[in-house]
């Protein structure tokens, strides 16, 4: 059995639910597997804090989903030694697309006048699968309801004033996975592209048929890729 502790950042209204099957897998390599669950944290610093605490001062393997990753770059700018592997998963390095900005606040008030539920259900949901199965939709919508609007208000201040980290990953002495999905619309490919283009000794792996949620619809594969990253240089 490995050391190297895991450490698990969710993506917006995400929560150690959906990484099940990974956390089961990875288990099998080491017993220090934990989630940092985010909740109300209004900032990215704050996100990052809540991290390295939980560190605990040694070097980890962070695996970063989504938001995830994004709040893994910021532990970087600060504590990069405590980041021995990364894992970005359906996330990116770039700063917040114009676009994506404007919604925001207008997705933040639509969620604080009681409508979370339509607001994952009919705007997200199209964009986090690319298999709109039941089960994988239910467990979604229980995370994002389980976590709540604070929660979710908060996540999306958090992020939307982020700067661009390309060069933060560039600077990082750690292996490095980049792991997207062929359909993915949030973190699309070219995003995975360019991170993989920039950083010429990480691994990538595309995965078809799968949109952002890849560890929920391609679980065997990203738990499969987690686990050679984790045990690669590991031993």
């Amino acid at each position: 059995m490995s050391t190297l502790p895991i450490l698990i950042l969710p993506g917006t209204l995400c929560t150690e639910a959906m990484f099940t099957q990974q956390i089961l897998h990875l288990k099998q390599f080491t017993d220090n597997v934990s989630v940092v669950q985010f909740t109300n944290e209004t900032s990215l610093s704050e996100m990052a804090d809540k991290v390295i605490q939980a560190t605990h001062k040694q070097p980890v393997a962070i695996i970063g989903f989504s938001m995830g990753g994004i709040v893994a770059l910021e532990v970087a700018k600060t504590h990069p030694h405590l980041i021995a592997k990364l894992a970005m998963v359906n996330s990116n390095c770039h700063a917040d697309l114009p676009h994506r900005k404007a919604n925001r606040s207008s997705q933040i008030k639509q969620a604080q006048s009681g409508e979370l539920l339509s607001l994952i259900k009919d705007v997200f949901m199209p964009n986090y699968l690319n298999q709109q199965r039941s089960d994988w939709q239910k467990l979604i919508i229980d995370m994002a309801l389980t976590l709540g609007t604070d929660c979710f208000s908060a996540q999306v201040m958090a992020i939307e004033d982020r700067p661009d980290g390309l060069h933060i990953l560039q600077a990082l002495a750690a292996d490095i996975l980049i792991i997207g999905g062929l359909q993915d619309n949030i973190c699309p490919v070219e995003h995975q592209l360019e991170m993989h283009k920039a950083l010429p000794d990480s691994d990538l792996i595309l995965l078809g048929n799968c949109g952002h949620f890849s560890p929920l619809e391609q679980t065997d594969k990203v738990s499969n890729a987690l686990s050679q990253w984790y045990l690669s240089n590991n031993n």
